[in-house]
C-alpha cells in the first residue's frame, strides 16, 4: 500500500511538473546573427524577422503570389525600376492606376504588395484593369522583412520603395502613405535626379 501510495505521489507530482512546464514557457536563447546578417528573433513557436530596409542596399528578396496567377520573384525583377507599395489592403493600392502611364514612361514598374489573397487579387485587378501586379503577403512576413508589419494589430503598415535596376534601395518611405502625385514626383527624382 505504501509503494503504491508513493507511485501514486510521484506520479501526481511529475503530472503538475508537466502541466507547469506547458503554462510556462523558457525564454528560447536568440541566435546572434552572423556578420553581414539581418537579425532573426525566435518569440514562442513563431519566428519573428525583425529588419527594415535601408537606403544603398540591396533590397532583401521575395517569392509571392499574385494578380497575374503566377508567382513572382523580386530578383527577377532586376533591370527595371520598381516601385513596390506596401498597404494593408488592395483597395489602397488601386489609386496606382492613375499614375501606371507616367510610370511606365519612366520605366518604372510598379508592385502592390498587400495583405489580401491571390484569388481575391486576380479578381479586383481584373475588375479594376489594373496595369501592375498585386502580390498577396498573406502571413505579412514580406512586409515585416521590410519593417512594415505590425504584429500587434496584424497589418501590413504603408509605405513604399524604389528599387534602381541593380535592386538597390534608392528612396523608401515608411508607416505612411502619400498623395499618388506626391509618390510620382518622389520616383521621378530617384530615377531622373531631377
Amino acid at each position: 500500500m505504501k509503494r503504491a501510495t508513493c507511485v501514486l505521489a510521484v506520479l501526481m507530482l511529475t503530472l503538475a511538473g508537466v502541466s507547469g512546464a506547458q503554462t510556462s514557457k523558457k525564454p528560447t536563447p536568440q541566435p546572434q546573427p552572423a556578420t553581414g546578417q539581418k537579425p532573426v528573433q525566435a518569440v514562442g513557436s513563431e519566428t519573428e524577422i525583425t529588419n527594415q530596409v535601408y537606403l544603398g542596399e540591396v533590397a532583401p528578396d521575395f517569392e509571392l503570389d499574385g494578380s497575374r496567377g503566377r508567382p513572382v520573384r523580386l530578383e527577377h525583377e532586376k533591370g527595371y525600376w520598381l516601385l513596390i507599395v506596401f498597404a494593408d489592403s488592395r483597395t489602397d493600392l488601386a489609386p496606382l492606376k492613375g499614375i501606371s502611364g507616367d510610370l511606365r514612361q519612366l520605366g518604372v514598374h510598379a508592385i502592390g504588395i498587400c495583405g489580401d489573397k491571390a484569388h481575391v487579387l486576380e479578381a479586383f485587378a481584373e475588375r479594376e484593369q489594373l496595369p501592375f501586379v498585386l502580390l498577396a503577403d498573406v502571413t505579412g512576413e514580406i512586409s515585416q522583412l521590410y519593417g512594415l508589419y505590425d504584429r500587434q494589430n496584424r497589418a501590413i503598415r504603408p509605405g513604399f520603395v524604389i528599387l534602381d535596376r541593380q535592386g538597390v534601395v534608392r528612396t523608401a518611405l515608411f508607416g505612411q502613405s502619400l498623395p499618388t502625385d506626391e509618390v510620382l514626383d518622389m520616383v521621378k527624382f530617384a530615377v531622373t535626379g531631377s
